[in-house]
């Protein structure tokens, strides 16, 4: 089914976005470490740094090893990046708060959530960042280069804004992306699935769709008719008037199958000039009817239509080939007794 594709689509992107929030996560502990080492680190930022390290890699343990990770569903990548901000701010308030010469790693969760592809939820924790830099501002301690605590939360917020702004519009692109690219793969698995000249379902829809519906035909006990068509003359008419002529017949063909079916049946051109409903739902009676519904609409006007028609119905045993197999027997059964009868 065209969702299967999608999911899978879905599923590759959320594992790279997993994959470069580890990397993320990997580097900030990593930088942190290494900065806590360092001769040239100031006693308290050293102290800062390591509690730093040490959230990050705590965080990242419990998040990427213990939490479920369908956990939050699409506010996951959100949820991952506010916890990030918020170690963050914890680091940035015990290594000097506005002044900290770490606050670049300040702006990371935004660049992360720009893969999330979710402009609201960029723009929000954008907003959160904001908020976190006023609570800077009444820890930060003595700049000692000449600037205010005033003037630099002003600066700080212009570059945590400016950035936010930019990240909020690449999400936005990233989202837009990831729609149409899900769009095309939808229309891909569609046509993938239909056959290209009558716009019916093709033998590959027909061996996915066969096996699920069976499956909720017999969860529910619940009755299911398989009908194998085969359109009568169709060779004959190609080499009289070619194949131009023969595939005039199949696409009315299809047209009046589709006019009889119901939006929960699947009709199936199978290949040439066989054709196969899947109806759920409907016992030999209904199946039956709906044959006859076909035999009438085929005989109402147009192109002359001829075909024969074989029905199976499902018991609790049956199987997708046992079906097939036995509506084929009842459209070769049905093909010999026409042959018969106008002999």
């Amino acid at each position: 089914m065209p969702r299967s594709e999608e999911a899978a689509a879905e599923s590759i992107r959320r594992l790279w976005i997993r994959r470069a929030s580890v990397i993320v996560v990997l580097s900030q502990g990593l930088a942190f470490s290494i900065g806590a080492i360092l001769p040239t680190t100031p006693d308290m930022d050293r102290t800062g740094l390591i509690v730093g390290a040490a959230l990050v890699g705590l965080t990242g343990l419990v998040w990427f090893f213990f939490l479920p990770r369908d956990l939050f569903g699409p506010w996951r990548v959100f949820i991952a990046s506010v916890i990030a901000q918020i170690v963050l701010l914890v680091t940035l308030t015990m290594t000097g708060g506005l002044g900290s010469h770490y606050f670049p790693y300040y702006l990371l969760p935004s660049l992360v959530m720009i893969m999330a592809g979710s402009r609201e939820q960029t723009l929000a924790l954008g907003t959160l960042a904001v908020a976190g830099l006023i609570e800077l501002a009444f820890v930060s301690r003595d700049l000692g280069s000449g600037e205010s605590v005033p003037d630099l939360l002003a600066i700080r917020l212009l570059q945590v804004g400016a950035f936010s702004l930019a990240a909020t519009a690449s999400s936005r692109a990233m989202g837009a992306i990831r729609d149409a690219l899900a769009a095309q793969t939808r229309s891909l698995a569609e046509r993938a699935r239909t056959d290209s000249l009558t716009g019916l379902a093709n033998r590959q829809a027909l061996v996915e769709g066969f096996a699920r519906m069976l499956a909720a035909a017999n969860r529910r006990g619940a009755p299911m008719s398989v009908v194998a068509l085969d359109l009568d003359g169709l060779k004959a008419l190609n080499d009289r008037h070619g194949h131009a002529a023969g595939d005039r017949l199949l696409v009315h063909f299809a047209d009046l199958i589709r006019s009889c079916v119901r939006g929960a049946d699947l009709a199936v051109r199978a290949g040439g000039d066989e054709f196969i409903l899947l109806l759920p739902d409907t016992d030999r009676p209904g199946a039956n009817r709906l044959v006859q519904r076909l035999q009438d609409a085929s005989t109402a006007g147009g192109p002359d239509v001829r075909f024969s028609a074989g029905i199976a119905t499902s018991s609790p045993e049956a199987t997708v080939d046992w079906l097939l197999a036995l509506a084929d027997d009842a459209l070769y059964a049905a093909k010999a007794m026409r042959s018969d009868g106008q002999r």
